[in-house]
């Protein structure tokens, strides 16, 4: 994806030195529980398992301040089509919520919240792992190449997009010391194996829970811009749009990737167009389209280009049917025996 994680391609050829372990000694009934949750087919079991206090803040979001961006609102300019709901909304009112969750930040609270404790020593040591040799104070992206092969994930796999959002990374390329030791900390993990498994367990709830990816969303918009940027590339967001979807690919976004390449009058992608975006594939109902709405211009033109793309089709299909001696018979009303 983009020019950025290019860099991340070619394997290490250098072996990584020997990954630190958990210095904390949990207690027996805080083992059982960590075991189970490892064990538990689904994140769900996982949050009947641990049994989380819906009121206890998310270990992730508790310091991220709020976005109040107004075209996010909740007002939706189209009408859901019936067959356009997506499987992130169809799970909204999964048990895994609880059904008392007010806020965003006690949404993911289970996957973080295992008892373990997080050694400050061991969260050093493993940076000291990765760290850049000429800066001292960052993952550079021969550490971060080495970081995603010891949990074996390429550098551009979902995965380490959800490991950057979980650590609150400010730019591609680069996790600092303080992001990388108090990403970890609200991730409750201090070990390669720990790390894995709360990824596992996020991508499952980003899976189902429609909140929670649109955080991990809005992130990828500011993630993938290059510094006192505020527009993407086209390049740019088209290789974020296929990584972010990875998990859940809209309807017509192949639609959306073929319309944007082919018009190269369009170069960037602002802020307010990537995020309406998620709010306009989770309507996707291209027929009862309203262009009077708020709307981003662009989506105008996507939906004009789809409906000419459809008309396009059905008279190609009259044309082919009009070309066969046994279609043109039929609709006449004769009788087919007769047609060789």
């Amino acid at each position: 994806m983009g020019n950025c994680l290019k860099c991340f391609q070619s394997s290490s050829s250098s072996a990584a030195p020997t990954l630190p372990t958990s210095s904390s000694s949990p207690n027996a009934s805080h083992t059982l529980n960590a075991n189970s949750c490892q064990a538990a087919t689904s994140i769900g079991n996982c949050y009947d398992i641990v049994g989380v206090n819906a009121n206890e803040r998310c270990a992730i979001y508790s310091d991220r301040p709020r976005e109040t961006d107004e075209l996010l609102s909740n007002r939706t300019p189209l009408k859901p089509a019936n067959n356009c709901d997506t499987k992130r909304n169809s799970f909204k009112s999964l048990g895994l919520l609880n059904g008392s969750a007010p806020t965003m930040s006690e949404i993911i609270t289970t996957a973080v919240k295992e008892s373990m404790e997080v050694s400050d020593q061991t969260l050093n040591k493993l940076f000291e792992i990765y760290k850049d040799p000429d800066d001292e104070d960052m993952i550079l992206t021969d550490g971060i190449e080495r970081l995603c092969n010891d949990l074996n994930y390429q550098p551009d796999e979902f995965a380490i997009l959800v490991l950057a959002w979980c650590l609150d990374a400010s730019q591609m390329c680069r996790f600092t010391k303080t992001e990388f030791i108090d990403g970890l900390h609200k991730m409750r993990a201090d070990t390669i194996a720990s790390i894995r498994l709360r990824l596992e367990q996020t991508i499952e709830m980003l899976k189902v829970d429609s909140e929670m990816f649109k955080q991990l969303y809005r992130f990828t918009f500011r993630f993938g811009l290059e510094p006192d940027q505020r527009v993407l590339s086209l390049e740019m967001a088209i290789d974020l749009w296929k990584l972010v979807f990875t998990v859940q690919t809209p309807d017509l976004f192949s639609n959306w990737v073929i319309f944007l390449e082919k018009h190269p009058n369009i170069r960037r992608i602002p802020k307010d167009t990537w995020n309406m975006y998620l709010n306009f594939t989770e309507q996707c109902d291209i027929e009862n389209y309203d262009d009077t709405e708020a709307w981003p211009s662009l989506f105008d033109d996507f939906v004009e280009y789809e409906k000419n793309r459809a008309l396009e089709v059905t008279v190609h299909d009259d044309d082919n049917n009009n070309d066969d001696p046994l279609q043109s018979h039929v609709k006449a009303g004769g009788d087919t025996r007769h047609v060789s």
